[in-house]
């Protein structure tokens, strides 16, 4: 399979970092947790591969290693990036700038823009000139290039993106100049088509010089990481997921590190998708809660929903990426009184260090993960990650001092009420995300996940009305066992303009599909992990009715029995148009925008084993609070302990190792044939 007797996944959280190992010859599975580094966050990979030692892993048996990354978000986030120069044609210059004039708050009149990446003296500017349909107006002034090599060595930069007007159309400009500065200048140059071959300029802008200023940090973090884990495990082969959901090879990462900008939250949602096929239950709200934001995923027919365009610190990217919500509400997510005397949750975490006040660790202002000890939902007497012990004390005195105190509240009613405010902000984000597609709450599971999702998921299922909730075996490293079923996903874009009503489209669709699975199989065969597996090819047309400014993004067969595929594209489309928008125009002409084709190669690794009962342990009272009920006695066990059919009425706490499960009144929780915990509400959804 990998080489090697071992494979393991690793995701790189704000708090903690999740490995989940499987051993080829029995499938048996570990799942081990190590506390994230902000400053190094390779040093957490290399210490989880040192982890596997613990359970029967030597560091020459790992032959397959997946690996999630929170890297490029903070870098995008933070603004950490490489200095970086933008040249476009002539009178483009300010495309960056522009942009398309959004205001994320409509309602303050003295609202500043973001920066662009790319400051003004940095855009330069060269004549040449292709039209629409991939003309040459003007050619590519060639004398300009030695005094912009001066210019960009004089500036300091490290990266150079280049983005002509429609080179998307014909790149041979851009590949002209790319070819020309590799040449005469030492830093990294990307050019739009290499990466984006879509039309909307700012886009595409935005996009490429995005990944030019993030190739000289990435290039840097890989080509330490792949050093240190050789150094360790000399046998494994090293991928890296992505905002698809696929994974990517270390060479192709470090030329397109763009693609890698939701490489850590993607994977708890690959990982629901194999859980919505396991259980036979395709529709599914994938609800990931860390200890620094929860993520939010709709999965529909067991396939995740995807998007085209995402932004991240207010930048653009236009790459296909799995599509997540994602607010600042986790465990660790810091409670205060604002100015006009209002109760607030985060986004700011406390992060690993020095983490909520229970930990002990010098943090003294309360987060949730403190409210829920207080609440008595977590407990001193049940370490965090196995051992991590909370301290009460410490955190009723962050609470009182910050919360309780300042508005009058018992700790409890303080504790309870910082609960309901980010129960209130996941619930507007789940009704967010289930409406851009016009879905109903009701039709849907909610899969809970990460250290912190099961302790609010019923609690949230209840105010959305959902049926049921999904405790996988092991929530709180979901997201590693995801990285583990990632599959090498690429893929490749063109944007050509063609009326469903012209009688040659039938013969051009088919011919860009068949020149993007060519251009596919060419970078495959010259990536030197990838090379000879078996490919297969998914295409994909964005379509929308003539006059309209954005595109829905279609599933299309690649069967040549097909007789009419435009006009089964087509059909699809409406069809498609009428459920997220309410109204489909049959009769009207439509316009084919942008063909699309995923390039997967199956990753062969074992199954992670099915969890079994692994200890029997008699169940316990401990004290609960509920609002508008007060302290109450609940169950506790140990998960371990629960057997397929076995039955918990709530109140009741489930604890395990990675993560706790806190059953409301009114709740059932039964366990089934996969280690799943399956919670129903009684009657059904409210």
């Amino acid at each position: 399979m990998s080489g090697g007797g071992w494979v393991a996944g690793i995701d790189i959280g704000g708090t903690f970092t999740d490995v989940v190992a499987i051993r080829e010859s029995d499938g048996s599975t570990h799942h081990l947790k190590v506390p994230s580094s902000k400053t190094d966050p390779g040093a957490a990979v290399l210490n989880a591969l040192k982890m596997l030692a613990s359970v029967g892993a030597a560091p020459d048996d790992v032959g397959l290693l997946l690996h999630g990354t929170t890297v490029v978000t903070n870098a995008i986030i933070e603004r950490k990036l490489a200095r970086t120069a933008l040249v476009t044609t002539e009178g483009f210059a300010d495309v960056l700038e522009i942009g398309r004039h959004w205001r994320t708050d409509l309602y303050d009149p003295f609202m500043k823009a973001v920066p662009p990446l790319v400051p003004r003296k940095l855009r330069l500017e060269v004549r040449e000139r292709m039209n629409a349909h991939g003309e040459e107006v003007e050619p590519l002034d060639r004398r300009q290039v030695s005094g912009l090599v001066t210019a960009l060595k004089e500036s300091g930069v490290e990266a150079t993106a280049i983005v002509f007007l429609h080179s998307y159309r014909n790149p041979r400009h851009e590949e002209e100049l790319s070819e020309m500065l590799r040449e005469t200048w030492p830093g990294v140059v990307c050019g739009s088509a290499e990466l984006s071959r879509e039309i909307r300029e700012y886009e595409r802008s935005s996009t490429t010089a995005l990944n030019a200023a993030l190739i000289p940090l990435i290039d840097r973090y890989v080509t330490t990481l792949v050093s240190e884990i050789h150094d360790a495990s000399p046998n494994a082969n090293i991928y890296i997921t992505q905002s698809n959901g696929g994974a990517l090879s270390t060479s192709a990462a470090r030329r397109r590190p763009v693609a890698l900008a939701l490489s850590g939250p993607v994977a708890g949602v690959v990982a629901c998708c194999d859980l919505a096929r396991r259980i036979g239950n395709g529709n599914l709200i994938g609800l990931d809660m860390g200890g620094t934001s929860t993520d939010i995923a709709v999965i529909v027919g067991g396939e995740p929903r995807y998007t085209n365009e995402l932004s991240i610190g207010e930048m653009v990217v236009r790459l296909p990426s799995i599509d997540i919500d994602s607010i600042g509400a986790g465990g660790g997510s810091i409670a205060y009184v604002d100015a006009a005397g209002s109760l607030r949750v985060g986004p700011e975490s406390a992060g690993s260090l020095p983490g909520p006040a229970c930990y002990a660790r010098g943090g003294d202002r309360p987060t949730i993960t403190d409210c829920q000890l207080l609440l008595g939902r977590l407990s001193e007497d049940a370490p965090l990650a196995g051992s991590l012990r909370l301290q009460a004390e410490v955190a009723r005195a962050a609470v009182e001092n910050h919360v309780a105190g300042p508005l009058s509240l018992s700790i409890e009613e303080a504790a309870v009420g910082i609960v309901e405010v980010a129960n209130a902000a996941m619930e507007a984000a789940v009704r967010v995300a289930l409406r851009k597609h016009g879905d109903d709450p009701r039709d849907f599971a909610l899969v809970a996940f990460g250290g912190a999702g099961a302790l609010h998921a019923v609690e949230l299922a209840q105010k959305l009305s959902v049926k049921e909730v999904i405790v996988p075996p092991h929530p709180g490293t979901l997201s590693a066992l995801g990285v583990l079923s990632s599959d090498v996903r690429l893929d490749f874009a063109c944007s050509e303009v063609h009326r469903s009503d012209d009688l040659d489209a039938v013969k051009t669709v088919t011919e860009t599909f068949e020149t993007l699975e060519h251009q596919a199989q060419a970078e495959i065969d010259a990536d030197e992990a990838l090379r000879g597996k078996i490919v297969v090819f998914e295409r994909y047309c964005d379509i929308r009715y003539c006059g309209q400014a954005y595109e829905v993004t279609i599933a299309v067969s690649s069967d040549p029995t097909v007789s009419a595929p435009v006009q089964q594209m087509i059909a699809r489309f409406h069809d498609q148009h009428m459920r997220m928008y309410g109204f489909a125009s049959v009769g009207e002409v439509c316009e084919l925008v942008t063909f699309r084709v995923a390039a997967r190669i199956r990753l062969e690794r074992p199954s992670a084993s099915v969890q079994t009962r692994s200890e029997v342990t008699s169940r316990q009272q401990r004290e609960v609070y509920v609002r508008g009920s007060g302290f109450l006695p609940a169950t506790t066990l140990n998960r371990a302990s629960l057997a397929p059919g076995d039955r918990v009425e709530g109140p009741a706490i489930i604890y395990q190792v990675d993560a706790t499960t806190f059953l409301p009144p009114s709740t059932t929780a039964a366990a089934d044939d996969y280690g799943n915990l399956r919670i129903t509400i009684s009657g059904g959804a409210q």
